[in-house]
């Protein structure tokens, strides 16, 4: 995959106070979400609900989430007092995201794959290719919103 640097905003700079903010804010939204989620899904067995795009899937793990937000958030308020210490704390949380992602979709793009392959009789159902595209169309919808 090409880098593009130039359609990533420069950083702005934030005060602890804001970062806090936002951390919250993010686990705020994600609880929200899981409320839906949980809500969408009673009495089907915990079944994924469906949305226009396909079903979802967790970027995620909520406790993951919580524990990344959780070292951002100690890193941010530790600046003022140890900014280097500080600024290698973020880097290595953001070495450590970015890998798990990329383990995530990898998951994420051979459980997609394995939907659609062809099976022993050598045929694909067109019911299951339109499953699949719904899962891409999902999954590059929400990477192309970061």
């Amino acid at each position: 995959m090409a880098e593009t640097h130039d359609a990533i905003p420069a950083p702005r700079a934030a005060s602890a106070a804001s970062a806090a903010s936002a951390a919250s804010a993010a686990s705020a939204t994600r609880a929200k979400g899981a409320a839906g989620t949980a809500a969408g899904t009673a009495g089907t067995s915990g079944a994924i609900p469906e949305i226009p795009n396909g079903p979802t899937f967790p970027v995620l793990p909520p406790s993951e989430q919580d524990e990344l937000a959780r070292r951002l958030r100690s890193a941010v308020s530790g600046f003022v007092d140890a900014p280097r210490d500080a600024v290698e704390e973020a880097d290595l949380l953001l070495d450590e995201l970015s890998g798990r992602l990329a383990e995530l979709l990898a998951d994420r793009r051979r459980t997609l794959r394995d939907a659609w392959r062809e099976n022993e009789s050598g045929t694909v159902r067109t019911e299951d290719l339109r499953l699949a595209m719904r899962g891409y169309r999902n999954v590059l919808d929400r990477l192309l919103s970061i």
